[in-house]
């Protein structure tokens, strides 16, 4: 059940992010309500990670404002849009890997006052035990989803109030992929509110809400969680923008889950 309508917790007005002539975002609008989870789904190159990176602040906007909580940050710097609870996650985000386990989730606590950190540490270790059994070790040493289960964990040491994903389950494995999941619901969902970029249809649709669809830098679709029915409707749904013209039929539905498969790790 998705959160109850209220007063908008982020409010992107005609967002455009230009890479010189190029123009990767075009003028996109859209309303995020409190504790809400939208998916941004669309094809490489499809504008879905310049719009998450426009509103975190690691890119200019060439136009257009966002509102959050009814303050323009549009003007401000990334670290001053962290500053108000604003995280942004990637799978191409790093660790400090001479750095321990331990130091860089504290890393992430740097707003939290000093008496709460240890708490919120030892909160993020419950939820990641593997992390919690190599605590005092170099981030280094980790698997490539245990690197990804503390960059999700240094985030949420934070305790975010608005948190951008970019595509965060890829190249997890299934159960890695599910834990992250377990994680989201358990301390996110419904509390924070999340955009999430990926291609990952199926296990997006376990979170989300809302949907948007990019293409060419613009939203083409929008929908709710009852109007996609279940993921196999999301999926043909999605392979019909993707691939409009061509029929969506069961044999394009499976060709776009296993597009989808195929960019899990092992």
């Amino acid at each position: 059940m998705g959160p109850a309508a209220g007063t908008a917790h982020l409010d992107v007005q005609g967002l455009t992010v230009a890479f010189g002539p190029i123009l990767a975002v075009k003028n996109v609008s859209l309303t995020v309500r409190e504790g809400e989870t939208l998916a941004v789904f669309g094809a490489n190159g499809s504008g879905k990670t310049t719009f998450l990176k426009g509103i975190a602040g690691l890119l200019p906007l060439a136009g257009g404002r966002v509102v959050y909580r009814g303050e323009d940050l549009s003007k401000l710097p990334a670290h001053e849009r962290a500053a108000r609870g604003i995280r942004y996650v990637s799978d191409r985000s790093r660790v400090a890997v001479r750095m321990t386990v331990r130091e860089n989730l504290d890393a992430g606590a740097w707003l939290l006052h000093p008496s709460r950190r240890e708490a919120a540490r030892d909160r993020v270790l419950s939820l990641f035990p593997v992390l919690g059994e190599k605590a005092g070790e170099p981030a280094g040493v980790l698997s490539g989803g245990e690197r990804q289960m503390l960059i999700l964990g240094r985030a949420l040491i934070g305790e975010p109030a608005l948190l951008l994903m970019d595509e965060p389950f890829l190249g997890l494995s299934r159960e890695v992929r599910d834990r992250f999941v377990a994680v989201i619901e358990r301390t996110l969902k419904g509390r924070a509110t999340i955009l999430m970029s990926e291609h990952d249809a199926e296990t997006a649709f376990r979170l989300l809400d809302r949907h948007v669809i990019f293409r060419n830098g613009v939203v083409v679709h929008e929908g709710t969680r009852g109007e996609s029915g279940d993921a196999r409707s999301l999926l043909a749904l999605l392979y019909r923008h993707f691939r409009p013209g061509e029929d969506d039929s069961p044999r394009d539905e499976r060709r776009l889950r296993d597009v989808s498969r195929n960019r899990e790790g092992k």
